[in-house]
């Protein structure tokens, strides 16, 4: 989520977007063989579905735009993640929700959709998972495996768009070293850092580069 807003910040917003996600696909490649096993089926299936029909919305929005207004977009995104996240930390960090059939494939669409523009969905599936009181575990499977799906659906489209290209790839080369890196630094960070103290940081970050990014668009 905040990785797209940073690098957005840095050139322009379709190269951004079509740079990370060949990246994301290998770190989500790695979540995965760790997590796999512990992956629960009927929580990810329906949303899934409904990715399908928001990464076509997506690509829609994110072909026909300048990258003017696609800057705007990803700032406007960061800043609803953010305040999404500090909803589902303030008022339902114990509700037990039980989704109907359209509730998943809402969620879904509307992932598929800010996911394409932005890579920024995993605040709406975390809402999603933790409002059902799923296990830490069954979380994190969830997450990678989820995501893992989507974002391989993303690439097709991307390429066919020109949004990944040669240009991308070689960047991206350049910096999938930094991904295990990353996932250590990740995973260094959650057992060192109070969740509370962790969270602050990530919202304070997306904020200001949200922010800078809606401000520099106009």
């Amino acid at each position: 989520m905040l990785t797209t807003p940073l690098v957005a910040s840095a050139m322009p917003a379709r190269t951004a977007i079509g740079l990370i996600l060949p990246l994301l696909c290998v770190a989500d490649g790695m979540s995965t063989a760790m997590y796999w096993r512990k992956v629960e089926v009927e929580r990810v299936r329906l949303p899934l579905i409904g990715a399908l029909v928001g990464i076509g919305l997506g690509m829609l929005f994110v072909t026909k735009v300048s990258n003017r207004t696609l800057t705007l977009s990803i700032g406007v995104v960061g800043l609803a993640m953010t305040l999404l996240l500090i909803v589902r930390a303030r008022w339902y960090p114990h509700a037990v929700y039980k989704p109907r059939l359209a509730d998943s494939l809402g969620i879904g669409i509307a992932i598929g959709f800010c996911s394409t523009i932005a890579h920024a969905a995993g605040p709406i599936f975390a809402l999603f998972l933790l409002a059902q009181r799923v296990s830490k575990e069954a979380f994190v499977a969830a997450n990678a495996i989820f995501f893992m799906v989507v974002n391989l659906l993303k690439v097709p489209p991307y390429v066919a768009s020109g949004l990944i290209n040669l240009d991308t790839l070689r960047h991206g080369v350049a910096l999938l070293p930094m991904i295990p890196l990353g996932v250590f630094a990740g995973w260094s960070a959650n057992r060192l850092l109070p969740q509370r103290h962790f969270d602050v940081i990530v919202y304070a970050l997306l904020l200001v580069t949200s922010l800078q990014l809606i401000v520099s668009s106009m």
